[in-house]
């Protein structure tokens, strides 16, 4: 009996729609690529409930005829290409012919579309990939494509959506790449039928990042200029001085197709030698004009990934061009001088041999919690056992209350300002000081979150600060939580925010750049949908971009047995939020194998 069976055309439908048909992002971008390739000048694009429910994308392109209408449902039909030799000089969105059929196979779909110079239109409907009817029907010049109940017939795609949120921001995140490389073309977005998104046609890159960013972003633009055989580099980078958590604002174009390329990542990160904090990342919006003969789009069905030839000469090209550019507009890092809290200067100094980044230029200021100064009897005798300090005179309160205290490590040293030497039981402890900061820090904003609310530090003046709607988005879907925690934050309409009162427990924060990393995290991992899970991914969020004690930070005795007893007074003192080690044990054993002494 044969095993191998031809599967029936519906199945195959299906199988090739989930290349192409993830979510409901994809549905938005796929119709929107097909409207820019029918040299549409406006686009609009309406959604319910986060794409579930509908998606409706119009615009005033080209349109289509009957016949072509018809044919645009038929699998691996286009217009894009005709030969083999057509692949390799693709400057289409499109040309594999997928994405219709694709969606028509998961959900319930109607389009109607008319051409210049007809007096009338076409309406076609789809239900699960068959087509139901075609019919004239009277319509404006252009094209409108409804998809209704997406992944009806695939409940299990449909269970494994995101929030109506995360779906959302997908969504925005879509419309915003295609916008910026088409700044000439009229985009709206409808969110359950309020106008969400308006980015007029305007006449330049510049106009259309100034759209959608704030104005700090845009004073911060450097523009990129660069020629080299066949190839063109152009677009804008920020300034050392504005720069991200994540890569949430790095857009990359190739031949005006938005791409994901480490490579280009990788090139624009080296192009700042240095100058960029560490762990941040700038802005870019960068287009990179190749001879289509190099660059190979059919790698996926997404065809959001490309294979460029020679792309180690495109790498020292960007490098370059981004150096030189920084140079010639003199935007190099500058320094924030802040007043120190009292007290805070007699628990840090700075190291003369250390290692410094440029993320700790404002000083390594820790948080309330762990950085009140000793009183005066943490001063009496440095050399004593930190235990006894558990048991005899006036101590500062520790971050969670105990009634069964812990022996504490006694602490020998500070190695390489990064490592606390501490000895317990016989053991030697090395311990990552700034991963038992944030586990610190972890459980005391978690404790609040679950437990109480946190007393708040109202602002003297007011920060306002703005948003684009892809951090509205992730601000509206944390909003209960940061207000949990302290966060006073008000809207003043369109896309402006004042932020009135930060928690009490990081007066020290800039509190503006603290909440904006935040957002930028929970774009890039989208929020859970337990709420105690958001709650516990929220707390390491906070602790690890709050100021916490950082590597390369040299500490006084009295600062390490103040952090080491936090840290062994904390539910688990071993990880930090993110599962690293705090610290690591050696043994008399393991030292005694070592020196050869067993």
């Amino acid at each position: 009996m044969a095993k191998i069976r031809i599967l029936p055309e519906k199945v195959v439908n299906k199988i090739a729609a989930g290349e192409v048909i993830e979510r409901p992002s994809s549905v938005v971008k796929e119709l929107i690529e097909n409207s820019l390739d029918a040299n549409a000048k406006s686009i609009s694009v309406m959604v319910k409930h986060g794409g579930r429910e509908l998606i409706r994308v119009s615009d005033n392109g080209e349109g289509m005829s009957r016949k072509d209408a018809e044919n645009a449902f038929t699998r691996h039909a286009t217009s894009k290409i005709e030969s083999l030799e057509d692949i390799f000089q693709i400057r289409s969105f499109g040309f594999r012919g997928e994405a219709l059929p694709s969606i028509a196979a998961v959900s319930r779909i109607m389009l109607l579309s008319r051409e210049p110079g007809t007096g009338l239109g076409t309406e076609v409907k789809v239900v699960g990939g068959i087509i139901e009817s075609i019919r004239d029907a009277g319509t404006a010049v252009g094209t409108t494509v409804e998809v209704a109940n997406l992944f009806f017939n695939t409940p299990a795609r449909r269970k494994f959506l995101r929030t109506e949120r995360a779906e959302s921001i997908a969504i925005l995140e879509a419309l915003t790449t295609l916008s910026l490389g088409n700044p000439a073309v009229n985009f709206r977005l409808f969110k359950d039928d309020s106008l969400k998104v308006d980015y007029p046609s305007c006449v330049s890159l510049r106009e259309r990042i100034m759209q959608i960013h704030d104005k700090d972003i845009a004073e911060a633009l450097i523009p990129i200029q660069a020629n080299a055989p066949e190839l063109t580099v152009s677009g804008y980078v920020t300034a050392p001085e504005v720069s991200r958590v994540n890569r949430t604002g790095q857009y990359f174009f190739i031949n005006n197709r938005p791409v994901k390329s480490p490579a280009i990542s990788f090139a624009l990160r080296q192009g700042y030698e240095g100058t960029l904090p560490q762990n941040r990342h700038p802005l870019a919006f960068l287009f990179l004009d190749i001879e289509s003969s190099r660059v190979d789009v059919n790698v996926h069905p997404q065809k959001n990934e490309v294979r460029v030839a020679n792309e180690r000469e495109i790498q020292k090209c960007l490098v370059e061009a981004i150096r030189i550019s920084l140079h010639t507009h003199k935007k190099f890092p500058r320094a924030h001088l802040k007043k120190s809290h009292p007290g805070v200067e007699n628990l840090f100094h700075t190291s003369d041999n250390a290692t410094h980044y440029y993320a700790e230029s404002d000083g390594p200021l820790a948080p309330r919690m762990v950085q009140e100064p000793p009183d005066a009897s943490y001063y009496a005798d440095k050399n004593r056992k930190v235990a006894s300090l558990c048991t005899s005179g006036p101590e500062p309160s520790l971050p969670f209350e105990e009634k069964d205290r812990k022996e504490i490590p006694r602490i020998i040293g500070q190695y390489y300002s990064t490592y606390i030497i501490a000895e317990n039981n016989g053991e030697l402890l090395i311990i990552d000081q700034h991963a038992a900061h944030e586990r610190i820090m972890y459980e005391k904003i978690l404790d609040i979150l679950m437990i109480a609310e946190s007393p708040s530090q109202l602002q003297l003046i007011p920060i306002t600060f703005s948003l684009d709607y892809r951090e509205q988005e992730a601000l509206e879907e944390y909003l209960p939580l940061l207000e949990q925690i302290g966060f006073g934050i008000n809207s003043l309409g369109r896309n402006t925010y004042s932020l009135d009162a930060t928690p009490a427990f990081l007066d020290l924060e800039d509190p503006k750049q603290l909440l904006l990393d935040f957002i930028h995290d929970a774009i890039e991992n989208q929020p859970p949908r337990a709420v105690d899970d958001r709650k516990k991914i929220m707390a390491a969020g906070i602790a690890c971009k709050s100021k916490s004690i950082k590597g390369f930070s040299h500490l006084l005795p009295e600062k390490m047995e103040y952090l080491v007893r936090s840290l062994f007074n904390t539910k688990q003192p071993l990880t930090c939020p993110h599962g690293r080690p705090t610290c690591i044990t050696l043994s008399n054993a393991d030292l005694e194998k070592q020196f050869g002494r067993k």
